[in-house]
């Protein structure tokens, strides 16, 4: 039997038969948390609706529900409201025998990405030095570093709240000799990096929307022989050319060569949009 089935019968002596037919499909779990989304016409019984999810999910210990989006140039949740069961919003989700630990009423969680931390790792050669801009609470970097042979990671994230998490899951992970966390704007940040000296094999540059007008400061990075960059945005459907172009137009000014090495469709995003990464291969002329 479904759950949403479950959930319906269990229900069914206290909901009405429209209020019934408008239950979600589904919910986010995080380690023992879950945050369901309701119809705005089950807010008057979200309690109710909240404690059937505990009664029914033995291993979850708090029901919270989100009332919002994801707002701002910080890509915080806008209001993640406590339901039933424990009122502690610190997780520990567990991917890819990595352990995320953050507050998900101040941190962005998108389970829609997992296949992508896992398989970008799976890219990374040997001794490679990699920068990895928008690096949030370490969504890439910690996978990469756990799962490769990586030479070195510096993770960029300009969001307080988020570094102060990236620089505690750097610990909890054991990761400390690998990742380089930095505070600071991405666009001064690898400017520095460059000056240093520093040349990536690969960028990472995952980051909603599109993060064009950053494509010129990371091209800084470029190796003489060749650098990587993992470049995302939406598209409409079998349309990753016109993404491709926004990053290509920036190459020509600046005086790079790139070369589209290979795009994947990571997960749908409306009605016929899909979030998609780009494997851009970049060169100085």
């Amino acid at each position: 039997m479904s759950f949403k089935k479950r959930l319906t019968e269990k229900l069914s002596d206290v909901l009405t038969e429209e209020e019934l037919s408008i239950l979600p499909r589904g919910f986010q779990t995080l380690g023992n948390i879950i945050i369901v989304k309701l119809n705005p016409k089950l807010l008057e019984k979200k309690e109710i609706i909240g404690q059937a999810y505990l009664d029914l999910l033995s291993k979850i210990r708090s029901v919270y529900i989100n009332k919002g989006r994801i707002i701002g140039s910080f890509r915080e949740p806008e209001n993640i409201e406590f339901l039933v069961g424990e009122d502690n919003p610190i997780v520990e989700h567990r991917e890819h025998g990595i352990i995320y630990r953050f507050d998900i009423t101040k941190i962005m969680f998108s389970q829609g990405n997992l296949n992508e931390r896992r398989f970008l790792a799976t890219l990374v050669k040997k001794g490679e030095k990699i920068v990895d801009m928008f690096a949030g609470i370490g969504y890439f970097s910690l996978p990469i570093a756990k799962h490769s042979e990586v030479g070195q990671i510096y993770s960029i994230e300009l969001n307080p709240k988020s570094y102060k998490t990236l620089l505690e899951n750097i610990k909890l992970n054991h990761l400390e000799e690998k990742i380089i966390a930095i505070n600071g704007d991405c666009k001064k940040e690898v400017i520095e990096l460059s000056k240093s000296g520093l040349r990536a094999d690969r960028v990472i540059m995952g980051v909603f929307p599109a993060p064009i007008d950053f494509i010129k400061e990371a091209l800084s990075l470029t190796k003489k022989e060749g650098t990587v960059f993992h470049f995302e945005g939406v598209v409409e459907k079998d349309d990753h050319s016109s993404l491709f172009k926004d990053f290509e137009e920036v190459c020509q000014e600046e005086q790079y060569n790139c070369n589209l090495n290979s795009h994947r469709l990571v997960k749908s995003y409306g009605p016929n949009l899909f979030h998609t990464v780009l494997d851009i291969f970049v060169k100085k002329n």
